[in-house]
């Protein structure tokens, strides 16, 4: 009973901070910044409060896998949804991890937010993150996932084009929207596919449920929807330009959390494809590849937050490995160590450059790099032209902007037009 209360109460604490400032914008109070700071800061503290006292209940009581199921909130034609929670290992180590991460940056926002425009904007995105990442910990059905999951896309966007006033920042949050809801379809494909094909759409129940024929697809359907949150190959090129937001919001989006979350839903639903060879082999293919192609990337990237991105790409191609290897203990290890290292070095990276020019004992530390013994292996006639690829994305990048975002945006702007003239709007006269 007390572990159940305690989940509930994680998630309604994280959920009061982004309801208030939501309520504040939408109805049109000025909040003054201090209480904005003070509520965030409150905010985080009382989620690593929660989190802990739920990790010390989880540890000391003797079930390792609790499931807290609502009233049924939708009845219809005889059947029932209930938000379905789970607590058990992985969801305990992600939320914990979460609670941990969430207060650094927030302390880190509050110097770099004083007196910014769209600070409330930035507080109100940064706390319902906090929630979307809690929902997704301790989601126990696809649907509380998918919520989650849809909330954290949302505020990734919608950071990435904080700084309204730089077109480039608009046009890569829209980049990344793109990707983000062509892979998102998967998750809800795989949502849908689950509802009528499966007796239930809890975690919990997918090892009695893997004889189903169709869990090929649904495997197939979740493992694609990862790709572009986790920004794996193919979905890969948005990671770059999602740099453009606030240094903060690069840390615990893009270094520590919200790219993590393609592992945390395939160790989630490994039950149902941990007995499926071809799903398998070909996750862990997807995983060595993207290593290999951000590897080579990063490598020619001359600033710090490219680089870390791909840095970043790469760890999460081996967490594909591992976990597609059965082995993971090892992959959430390497998660968390990884975010946490991500997020350090991701804070770090906009004072770095400045370090190097006004400190003389970090300028006199620049060193060349020398080979490594990879370089030595490569041929030489080959070094030049393969630097050439990986400095040019090998051309993934342009490519997929003409056969895939383009096309993707010309759809929706066709529909956009037609719906227009279906109502007999004028999009001119609306603007104006």
């Amino acid at each position: 009973m007390t572990l159940k209360f305690l989940t509930l109460l994680t998630l309604a604490w994280a959920a009061l901070a982004p309801a208030l400032l939501g309520l504040a914008v939408l109805s049109g109070r000025r909040v003054s910044e201090r209480l904005m700071q003070g509520l965030a800061s409150a905010h985080s503290m009382g989620l690593l409060a929660s989190a802990a006292a739920l990790g010390i209940a989880f540890l000391v009581q003797p079930e390792r896998l609790v499931e807290v199921s609502t009233a049924p909130l939708l009845v219809t034609h005889g059947y029932e949804w209930r938000a379905v929670l789970l607590v058990d290992r992985l969801s305990v180590t992600y939320l914990v991890l979460v609670a941990l991460i969430y207060p650094v940056i927030v302390r880190f926002s509050l110097p770099s937010f004083h007196r910014e425009e769209g600070a409330r904007r930035y507080w109100f995105l940064v706390t319902l993150l906090a929630f979307a990442l809690t929902a997704v910990s301790l989601a126990g059905n696809i649907d509380v996932l998918y919520l989650g999951w849809e909330l954290v896309g949302i505020c990734s966007v919608m950071l990435i084009s904080f700084f309204r006033r730089n077109p480039r920042s608009a046009q890569n949050s829209l980049r990344a929207l793109v990707y983000y809801r062509i892979c998102d379809l998967g998750i809800l494909g795989a949502a849908m596919w689950l509802h009528h094909a499966f007796p239930t759409s809890a975690f919990s129940h997918f090892a009695e449920d893997t004889v189903v024929p169709t869990a090929v697809g649904v495997a197939l359907a979740l493992l694609f929807g990862t790709l572009a949150k986790s920004a794996q190959l193919p979905m890969s090129p948005w990671l770059h330009r999602a740099m453009e937001g606030p240094s903060t919001s690069s840390a615990i989006f893009y270094g520590a959390l919200s790219v993590h979350l393609g592992p945390l839903l395939l160790m989630r639903t490994s039950a149902l494809w941990m007995p499926l060879t071809p799903v398998r082999v070909l996750m862990a293919w997807i995983g060595l590849t993207t290593a290999v192609y951000a590897g080579l990337v990063g490598r020619t990237r001359p600033d710090a937050k490219t680089s870390l991105a791909y840095a970043t790409m790469a760890q999460l191609g081996l967490m594909y490995v591992e976990i597609a290897a059965g082995l993971h203990t090892l992959a959430l290890v390497h998660l968390c160590a990884h975010a946490g290292l991500r997020t350090w070095q991701f804070l770090r990276s906009s004072s770095l450059i400045q370090d190097f020019q006004d400190n003389p004992l970090v300028g006199t530390d620049v060193r060349l790099r020398h080979q490594t013994q990879g370089d030595r292996m490569l041929p030489s006639r080959w070094r030049g032209s393969l630097y050439l690829a990986a400095s040019r994305f090998f051309w993934l990048d342009g490519l997929q902007w003409r056969f895939v975002a383009r096309p993707f945006l010309g759809l929706f702007s066709r529909l956009a037009a037609f719906e227009d003239r279906l109502l007999g709007d004028d999009p001119v006269q609306r603007n104006n």
